[in-house]
């Protein structure tokens, strides 16, 4: 019964177990951080060193290439030729601050100078001649772009005639992107990883120009490139987590076994104490009385009290036979019989009747049942019914103390009532009364002792037995105990 269940966790566990949990959750995270972080540092690493060689090897090719040259072989003839045919005129209009003609100037000459480039750009066939020349095998996208572009009407004072970070109306907007004018190439994502060349060029000379441009190359599947090269690190780092969280269960797991093997042998020892107490009690009572000549005088008081001597001799067998069951790791099953209940109450009061040492407690038995033959275990149904019993005389401030015990009939059940005129219990109580070392706080009676352990025994007896309690109960008007117990039908 009360002893098989191992995998409960009393109340004053849960408040160091939560904290553990909470504590171990943290440690997670920051592990999970840490992680997180160093492959974070990794991927980016890899992705700043992707295709690090290649791209060497690309601008060491494509610079000499183009070193008299801008953009592409035989693009600076077109540049020139643009540039020149309107810089006298641009000049003039700069310098007599005719904003309005040199801005409609400079942008007409810039969409004319860009569309002449991409017309007669031969960028494709110098890509795949110097992938031929490296012999690369790689599908790569590229993208050629221009910068800025300034004017130097006079030595080294240059002025603004394409800004990439302004937009220009007069300009296509198609070829207008955030990194400038697109000349050539397809390649989206343009960025400093990618950037294989990025040249500005200029003279310190009047009537000259300055120039920004830039080749970038990188490969369509960059990103699930980098993610293969990191994936081993990837899913050892997992797998490492992975491995402390198992190590971490199964420790926790073990820990709260042993911790509730603990606790069940402690709530042991103090239940066998509890119920040992009852049993010699009565004995030492009922030995005592057999002492005395007067009470010796009549026969039946003989008998009556070696009935109770014998009774409780048995259940202290019973007791001990359970240490036995436990100490070997056999689980205590129940021994139900067909009983008349209220035999069975009769004797088990009698048996209390002799435990009670205050006399201002009274002890009544009402019996109002006509059919009362149920299927009961003697010894775990006295052991809840004194439990109940000495919670109703412990929590009880009137005089006289009344217990009182009655049996009524439904259709199926007998429904035993045990009601006291104790302090009662609020509705929370109500709830938390069957907790494990559950005690009401600051009562008033604090030096009542106990260890919150009668009433838990009593559910465990109750859900043994498969029967059911009802409990009503209100502060300073007592409490009562409804038992539903199934009628035993003796089959014909």
């Amino acid at each position: 019964m009360f002893l098989s269940k191992l995998l409960y966790i009393p109340s004053s566990m849960r408040y160091p177990i939560l904290l553990y949990k909470l504590v171990a959750i943290a440690a997670f995270v920051v592990l999970g951080g840490v992680q997180f972080f160093l492959l974070f540092n990794m991927y980016r690493m890899e992705d700043e060193h992707y295709y690090e060689i290649e791209k060497q090897k690309l601008h060491d090719i494509y610079e000499p290439l183009i070193r008299n040259d801008k953009l592409y072989p035989s693009a600076v003839q077109i540049i020139d030729r643009h540039i020149y045919r309107h810089m006298d005129t641009l000049g003039v209009l700069y310098k007599q601050r005719r904003t309005v003609e040199f801005d409609r100037l400079r942008q007409l000459m810039c969409d004319s100078m860009f569309a002449e480039l991409r017309e007669k750009s031969c960028s494709d066939s110098m890509i795949q001649a110097i992938k031929k020349k490296l012999h690369m095998k790689d599908s790569l996208q590229y993208s050629m772009m221009i910068g800025d572009i300034d004017f130097a009407f006079d030595a080294r004072e240059y002025v603004s005639i394409y800004d990439h970070q302004k937009k220009c109306p007069l300009i296509n907007p198609a070829i207008q992107e955030k990194d400038g004018i697109r000349i050539a190439g397809i390649l989206k994502n343009i960025n400093s990883k990618n950037n294989v060349s990025s040249l500005t060029v200029s003279s310190p000379l009047a009537r000259s120009y300055k120039m920004s441009f830039a080749l970038h190359v990188d490969t369509p599947g960059r990103l699930w490139a980098v993610i293969k090269r990191t994936m081993p690190v990837f899913l050892l780092s997992l797998f490492s987590i992975f491995l402390v969280l198992a190590i971490f269960y199964t420790t926790f797991r073990n820990w709260l076994k042993q911790k509730k093997v603990s606790e069940m042998q402690s709530d042991f020892i103090n239940n066998i104490t509890h119920e040992f107490h009852t049993p010699l009690s009565a004995i030492m009572v009922a030995n005592k009385s057999l002492q005395n000549e007067k009470i010796a005088e009549k026969k039946e008081n003989i008998h009556s009290l070696t009935g109770v001597i014998g009774r409780q001799s048995d259940r202290l067998k019973t007791l001990i036979g359970q240490v036995i069951d436990v100490s070997v790791g056999r689980i205590v099953q129940l021994n139900k019989k067909a009983c008349p209940l209220n035999e069975v109450l009769d004797d088990a009061l009698l048996d209390y009747r002799l435990n009670i040492s205050d006399s201002t407690v009274r002890l009544i038995f009402e019996k109002h049942t006509t059919r009362d033959m149920v299927l009961v275990d003697k010894f775990y149904f006295t052991t809840m019914l004194q439990n109940i019993m000495d919670n109703g005389i412990k929590y009880n401030n009137s005089q006289p103390k009344t217990i009182t015990v009655s049996t009524i009939n439904d259709e199926d059940h007998v429904l035993l009532s045990i009601k006291d005129n104790g302090i009662g219990m609020s509705e929370e109580t109500t709830r938390r009364i069957f907790e494990k070392f559950y005690r009401v706080a600051n009562w008033k009676k604090d030096t009542i002792q106990g260890l919150g352990l009668g009433l838990h025994y009593a559910k465990q007896c109750l859900e043994a037995h498969s029967w059911k309690v009802q409990v009503k109960s209100k502060p300073e008007e007592g409490s009562e105990f409804v038992i539903f117990i199934p009628l035993y039908n003796k089959p014909f």
